[in-house]
């Protein structure tokens, strides 16, 4: 049991459990003082019914703060492929109320996986490559990959194609297009994260010649689109492998790929482009980052880099 975690995760209901409970003791109390006694009569019911609402308001305001967990919970155990992978998910990053263990989270994986859900095999696949809960098994990763991209995952197709870029080339260039086809169509439709993964593509040449200036183009239309606050301060982690030509000429192209939403535009503190829906906050701390040593930067680009390719850092320290 993650104890920390269960402490800060039960403030929330805490606090609405202690805002119902006084509310509902001092209108009890009103009512029976109106029926006459002292104020340490009054006193005394407010408290003593305090006592008994406090911990049915808490359980209440717990199992309604909680209400997606338990329903995933009940989910995963009832053999629910979609909620078994979610588990995976909270025992791999020891989230909510669980402690992290790899080991277990493989498990809830694997009961997934036996399933056909192929965003499971993937994780699988990426355990297997790792060693995480799972022994080091480069051969299962292949096969665990292989089968998330069968299941139309395109994450395990870019796996699959990496695993086999060295002994099977060809077999890694088929993968690789059918993940392009699929992520094309998708960003063409404006889904963020496929554009996204289409960027960075384009970055590493997965099925074509390295293009940066089309990969930061479609980062920037990812962007536009929607997404969350790390993957945008990946973006400008992104932009330092460009010139700032090669990113002036990025934004014209993103414009294009994006003709239904407004232009794309940024502002440059101290040469870098930020693209113009990133946070006040976000723009503070690019700007902090890029002040600081050399050193940290580039640790920061390294620790992104392994976020997103694992399979390279693995052949590459393991």
């Amino acid at each position: 049991m993650n104890w920390t975690v269960l402490r800060l995760e039960a403030l929330l209901p805490l606090i609405q459990a202690l805002a119902a409970t006084l509310l509902a003791s001092a209108l009890f109390a009103l009512r029976l003082n109106r029926q006459g006694g002292s104020s340490r009569v009054a006193l005394r019911r407010f408290l003593r019914f305090a006592v008994l609402v406090f911990p049915i308001a808490f359980s209440l305001a717990a199992l309604w703060d909680a209400r997606l967990t338990l329903r995933g919970v009940a989910g995963a155990f009832r053999g629910h492929p979609r909620d078994q992978y979610a588990m995976g998910l909270l025992r791999q990053n020891g989230r909510g109320f669980l402690a992290r263990d790899p080991v277990r989270a493989a498990v809830w994986f694997q009961k997934a996986a036996a399933q056909g859900e192929p965003a499971a095999q993937l994780a699988l696949a990426r355990a297997s490559l790792a060693g995480d809960g799972v022994p080091r098994d480069p051969a299962a990763a292949l096969r665990f990959a292989q089968a998330s991209a069968a299941g139309g995952n395109t994450d395990g197709m870019l796996l699959a194609g990496d695993l086999l870029k060295g002994p099977a080339p060809a077999q890694a260039q088929a993968y690789y297009q059918q993940a392009l086809a699929l992520l094309q169509t998708k960003a063409d439709r404006g889904e963020a994260q496929a554009a996204f993964t289409l960027g960075f593509m384009y970055f590493r040449g997965q099925g074509m010649a390295p293009d940066p200036v089309a990969g930061f183009a479609w980062l920037l239309a990812a962007d536009r689109f929607g997404l969350p606050g790390i993957q945008r301060v990946a973006i400008l982690l992104e932009s330092r492998q460009l010139t700032p030509a090669q990113r002036t000429q990025a934004a014209e192209r993103a414009k294009a790929l994006v003709p239904s939403h407004a232009s794309i535009e940024g502002v440059r503190p101290n040469g870098l482009l930020l693209p113009v829906n990133v946070s006040h906050h976000e723009r503070i701390a690019v700007v902090l980052v890029q002040q600081a040593q050399g050193f940290y930067q580039d640790f920061a680009v390294e620790a992104w880099a392994e976020f997103r390719h694992p399979a390279a850092h693995i052949r590459k320290f393991g």
